[in-house]
């Protein structure tokens, strides 16, 4: 597996907004400006086929009708979005506010299928969506992709819980929310990531959604097996 950090930001960073890459055509949320950030990476939104929301905040899904009119002019229109199941109707209507007149045509040109399932695979990988705490905003789902090597988790945005205490006992890898230099009750911090990475410290953690703040307060923490990853990053597991 190949993730690419795509954002590592909270909104009101200079950072991109939260968002990751798995081997060139999976994607983690698709935030406000991702589809520019991808281009400025050196990546084609195009070759994008899978779409994983964590959940319907604008800061995780806004970019969905760029991609949507881009895939509608491409070669390869294949598109898979997994969701819950208020997504189908979202992503409908941020669609006609967002291009009111090519709307119809779009959604007739592009292949869109949505998928609901608490499980599911995407090409080698064997993925399962977990329920997190993100405050008011529910659901909101963390993910799990598993091969016979590794596993790789992404919380999504989420206060400490037990499924992201759970994701953090199995996975190798976990590419998880630290917003906040002190939790809340909608996102992790610091003190969570230092409890996480104490208790489990055979798993590595990439945070993200990051506060500047947050950001400079946790390198001086200087934890083992904590990554706090630039936008563009590339790890390869």
């Amino acid at each position: 597996m190949k993730v690419k950090v795509i954002g590592s930001g909270s909104m009101w960073t200079s950072y991109n907004s939260a968002s990751y890459m798995i081997d060139d055509d999976i994607l983690i949320d698709i935030p406000n400006g991702m589809c520019k950030n991808l281009f400025k990476l050196g990546v084609n939104p195009r070759v994008i086929k899978h779409v994983l929301i964590t959940h319907f905040h604008g800061d995780h899904y806004f970019d969905i009708p760029f991609y949507f009119l881009l895939k509608s002019r491409s070669d390869n229109k294949d598109i898979n979005v997994y969701c819950s199941k208020d997504g189908k109707k979202k992503n409908k209507t941020l669609l006609k506010l967002a291009f009111p007149h090519p709307a119809k045509e779009v959604n007739k040109a592009i292949n869109l299928k949505y998928i609901f399932e608490p499980s599911f695979r995407i090409n080698d990988y064997e993925v399962t969506k977990y329920l997190v705490d993100h405050g008011r905003m529910k659901p909101a789902y963390g993910y799990i992709f598993a091969t016979k090597q590794a596993k790789i988790g992404f919380t999504g945005d989420t206060t400490i819980c037990e499924n992201v205490l759970y994701m953090a006992s199995v996975c190798d890898y976990l590419f998880c929310d630290c917003m906040f230099i002190k939790s809340t009750d909608k996102h992790m911090g610091i003190d969570s990531i230092i409890y996480l990475s104490s208790k489990y410290p055979n798993c590595k953690f990439i945070v993200s959604h990051l506060e500047d703040d947050t950001r400079e307060e946790l390198k001086k923490q200087k934890i083992k097996n904590v990554i706090i990853p630039s936008d563009g990053l590339e790890i390869t597991i």
